[in-house]
């Protein structure tokens, strides 16, 4: 896969290191495409976390035929310049049989409509860990910052976010039906579980502390 200076490079360098969300789209595409690209760069940014430090923003055109310049027009048009996530965001294209094996991997078999020259897609962001293992998939035009940040949080596995977001991950879980993050019962069960278990572990440290001094 080349991006827009025409660099060539494995998966894995465009992986970086760190937790990417993906999106597939046809950068000559007329309906879709851009808003989903907007919304989603526009949620990111919103999350409170770094680009680049954090996480990548990466879109692949399923499309052979476009071209650098097409790509380039696509990432200017989309991206908010003042977020600064353009920075750290690649915009790639690839050849067929690698389109092909790329969108199989995702679950993703965009559909060619010749007669209006364009693609039918789902119009997804998918979530992927800094090894390469999708995590999550979610609406790109319904996403929202805050689940999105949970979703990255997520795929760095302890090393994006604060203890807060492990909190909420440990009382949160993901529902596919709707692509987002709800309260889960049990899993709201084991965090206060887990606090109440720490609060009387400290509890019982103070109290012997005190007792020891008294002596």
């Amino acid at each position: 896969m080349s991006d827009l200076k025409e660099r060539s490079a494995s998966l894995q360098t465009w992986l970086g290191g760190v937790p990417t969300v993906w999106i597939l789209a046809d950068y000559t595409c007329e309906t879709l495409c851009g808003p989903a690209i907007s919304i989603v760069s526009n949620a990111l940014a919103d999350t409170g976390l770094s680009a680049g430090k954090d996480f990548r923003l990466i879109v692949v055109s399923f499309d052979p035929r476009d071209t650098a310049a097409q790509a380039l027009a696509m990432m200017n048009a989309q991206l908010t310049p003042s977020n600064g996530l353009a920075e750290h965001s690649v915009f790639l294209r690839a050849t067929a049989p690698d389109i092909s094996t790329l969108t199989g991997a995702f679950g993703v078999q965009p559909v060619y409509d010749r007669e209006h020259d364009q693609f039918a897609h789902p119009a997804a962001a998918f979530v992927v860990t800094p090894g390469g293992r999708i995590s999550r998939a979610l609406s790109a035009l319904a996403v929202d910052n805050t689940n999105l940040r949970l979703a990255v949080v997520e795929a760095g596995r302890g090393h994006v976010g604060g203890w807060t977001d492990q909190v909420h991950l440990l009382c949160y879980g993901f529902d596919p039906a709707s692509g987002t993050y709800t309260l889960a019962a049990r899993r709201l069960l084991i965090a206060t579980s887990s606090i109440g278990a720490i609060v009387l572990a400290l509890l019982i440290g103070l109290l012997l502390r005190r007792e020891h001094a008294t002596r």
